[in-house]
Order: structure tokens, then C-alpha cells, then sequence
């Protein structure tokens, strides 16, 4: 009986001992998982990828879990309402980084042990304002012009080629021989949803949305130059009938949808397109992409969609969430390059993968050294609120015939100037 009450002395001994070790881990945060949250304006199309990175970081890191949320709908009101209540996700996709950076909700990143120098110095220039780094790049895409081939080749029309003849005139002349009413066949789908994909088309005619300081339609937006451009464009649906409808669109699935039925010849895009392409098991040998056609006489300037991870101010888990950022940054957006969602930020991933051996893709890489380098957006952190969406509205009063191209551009500016505080 002593022998089993020694015993058992021990073993309760034993397990308090254990107990107070794994009280003290706790207290201390060892061996604990902290959960971040990151938050995307991706559908679960797009999320896809992102969840597979969170998914190799995790891997590598059991002590922290990612709970990644997707918010499609209603993205930017949900994420200013968090961070201004100080309950911001850790980290959250941003492309308006002047406007968050201005409200003093984004960690600057430059001081942190981050590697920014094997990811193409435009993109951190995209993720950055006034000269701080507020984001790691997570991928990117310029926007081309991408033709059916089938289409073409119905019609007789030859592939258009990224030279020096593939001006705005012959890609009009390239849209109307492609469309055939009578076959519901358009040569060009035209869409002014966002006014931020047609700012390089404003760009490379001379024209601008803003001046060069971010702080002034009036000048730039209203010139001859920039009203030109607006009148190419409208005038592809308005005039010369390249293009179906928006509701035709809708109707038929979207702009996907439509142009691999073989109802459009060209269209507008990004990589994004072949990840769709991928994502409904198509093949990409009908298509073929070229640069954007340019003005007789000048070059083309090509419109990136990038956009990257930030960590938030208020974050209390700054150190875990260094670590998602240090690994994403090092990835360099070889998984969505893989799906052919978009393309690495690092272009040796691009080779690693074999990316720059597509031909298709190879174009999109020898864009970049034509992209836009100061978008509007970055100039100013009004760019929403006190200019695009003065641009939105005078495209759709332009494209519903209530008013000229130069009296809509003309409201524009005024509607601009008194948000400016300028009557």
C-alpha cells in the first residue's frame, strides 16, 4: 500500500510539474497558433491561387493559420469600415495605396527584413507612395488585345501584328471587317465599367486624366488630345457598330463567354483570360494576343492591373504576418504563373516555369517596358472619389447619346474641380 501511494505521489507530481510547464507555454505564446486573416476582393475563381501560396506557407509554418475571406461585393466600404474600428484583417489586397497610406492605415514595409530587389522595380513602385513600399507585389498583368483566330480566318481578315502598322486606324478598319450583324459576329468588345482600364489609350493620344501632381482634371482631362481618344473609343459602339451591346454581353455569359463562342474577333484583357481558358480545360491555340494599337505616329502605352499584399497598421500580429510577406515575396507568384492566372513578379520565376517560352505570354513580358508608369491612381488619394468617377459618368452619358464627348468631358472636369474645392 505505501508503495502505491508513492507511486501515485509521483505520478501526480508529475502531471502538476506538466501542467504548470504548459500553463507557462501558454502565458509565454509558445507553442500556440495565431490565426491571421487576409482579406481579397477575389471571387473563389481568383482566390484560388491565393489560397494555395497561404496553403505552402502553412506547410512550412504550422504555428500560424491563414483564414483567407473573399469580398467581391462592396470590397473597399467593408475594408475602411474595419480598419477604422481598429478590427482590420492582417493583411488585405490593395491597389489604392495613396488612399490608405494618407489615413494612416498601412505598416510601411521598407524597414522590415523583406526582399524586394528580385521583384521588377515597377511593380514596387505600384505598391508604393511618396517613396515608401506599403505592399509586396502579388502578381500582375498588362492589358492587350487579344483576336480569335477563328474569326479571322471566317472573314479573311489577317492576324494583327504588333508593329508599327498596327495603329487605331487599321485596328478600326480590323473591326469592321470582322463584323457581320446578320452572323450576331462584332469585331471588338467595348466596355467603360472601369475608366481606369482606358487611361493608356488617353496616355498615349497626349491627353491625361490628371495633372502630373494629382491635383486637377482641368488641362489635362478637357484637351483636344484627351477628347480625341474618347471619341476613337465611344465611336466603336456609337458610330462604326464594332461592338454588341453591354446587354448583349451580359446576356451571353460575358466577354469570356462571348469571345469563345466566336461571336466577338477581339478583345480587351489581361493574363486572366488564359487563366480562364485553363480553368474551363480550353485550349489557347485560337487565340492570339497583341500589343494595344497606337496613334499614327506614336508609341503605345500599355495599362498594368497590379496590385499587392499589405499588412495593417493595426495588425497584432505583425511579426507572423512579416513572415506571409516575406514568403510571398520569395514565391514571386510562381503559383498563379503555373495556372496561368497572371504572371510572377519575378521574372526568373517566369523562366523557371517556362512562361517566357509561350508565345502567347512572351508578349505580355515584352509589354512592360511600355506600361504606364504614373497612373492617375498613384498620384493622388482622392483619385476615386474626386476624379474616376467623374470619368465613369461621362462615359455613360457619352455612350447613352445624352450629351458630345466634349460636353460630357466638359462636366467631368467641372464636377472634379468643385470636389477639388475649386468652384
Amino acid at each position: 500500500m505505501k508503495n502505491f501511494l508513492k507511486v501515485l505521489t509521483i505520478v501526480i507530481s508529475i502531471s502538476l510539474l506538466f501542467g504548470l510547464v504548459s500553463v507557462a507555454m501558454a502565458s509565454s505564446g509558445k507553442g500556440e497558433v495565431v490565426v491571421l486573416k487576409a482579406l481579397t476582393w477575389d471571387d473563389a475563381d481568383g482566390a484560388k491561387w491565393s489560397k494555395e501560396v497561404f496553403e505552402k506557407f502553412m506547410a512550412l509554418n504550422p504555428n500560424i493559420k491563414i483564414e483567407l475571406q473573399c469580398m467581391p461585393q462592396g470590397y473597399d466600404d467593408r475594408l475602411i469600415t474595419s480598419l477604422a474600428a481598429g478590427t482590420p484583417p492582417d493583411l488585405f489586397m490593395v491597389w489604392d495605396y495613396p488612399r490608405y497610406a494618407e489615413l494612416g492605415m498601412l505598416e510601411p514595409l521598407d524597414n522590415y527584413d523583406i526582399d524586394f530587389s528580385k521583384i521588377d522595380p515597377m511593380l514596387n513602385s505600384w505598391d508604393s507612395y511618396k517613396g515608401t513600399i506599403y505592399g509586396v507585389a502579388k502578381d500582375w498583368t498588362p492589358e492587350v488585345i487579344w483576336y480569335n483566330k477563328k474569326v479571322f480566318d471566317k472573314y479573311g481578315v489577317p492576324y494583327p501584328q504588333s508593329n508599327d502598322s498596327w495603329t487605331w486606324e487599321n485596328f478600326r478598319e480590323t473591326a469592321k471587317k470582322l463584323t457581320h450583324p446578320k452572323d450576331h459576329v462584332w469585331g471588338f468588345s467595348v466596355n467603360f465599367s472601369d475608366p481606369y482600364d482606358w487611361e493608356n489609350w488617353i496616355v498615349m493620344n497626349g491627353g491625361d486624366f490628371l495633372s502630373p501632381d494629382g491635383s486637377t482634371m482641368k488641362g489635362y482631362f478637357d484637351t483636344p488630345e484627351s477628347i480625341q481618344a474618347i471619341e476613337f473609343l465611344t465611336n466603336l459602339y456609337l458610330v462604326d457598330g464594332v461592338s454588341p451591346s453591354p446587354s448583349i454581353v451580359e446576356a451571353s455569359g460575358g466577354n469570356n463567354v462571348i469571345f469563345t463562342s466566336n461571336k466577338i474577333g477581339m478583345i480587351y484583357s489581361g493574363m486572366w483570360f488564359l487563366g480562364y481558358l485553363n480553368s474551363k480545360q480550353l485550349s489557347a491555340e485560337p487565340y492570339g494576343v497583341v500589343f494595344v494599337p497606337h496613334p499614327e505616329g506614336k508609341k503605345p502605352v500599355h495599362m498594368l492591373c497590379a496590385s499587392g499584399w499589405a499588412l495593417a497598421a493595426a495588425s497584432k500580429h505583425k511579426e507572423e504576418a512579416i513572415e506571409v510577406l516575406k514568403f510571398i515575396a520569395e514565391e514571386g507568384g510562381e503559383t498563379q504563373g503555373e495556372a496561368r492566372w497572371a504572371l510572377p513578379t519575378r521574372e526568373e520565376v517566369a523562366r523557371k516555369i517556362g512562361l517566357l517560352d509561350d508565345p502567347i505570354i512572351k508578349v505580355f513580358y515584352e509589354t512592360l517596358p511600355y506600361s504606364l508608369e504614373s497612373p492617375a491612381f498613384l498620384r493622388t488619394p482622392d483619385y476615386s472619389e474626386k476624379c474616376s468617377q467623374y470619368i465613369g459618368e461621362m462615359f455613360d452619358t457619352v455612350m447613352l447619346k445624352k450629351a458630345t464627348v466634349e460636353v460630357a468631358v466638359k462636366e467631368a472636369v467641372e464636377k472634379s474641380e468643385k470636389a477639388f474645392g475649386r468652384e
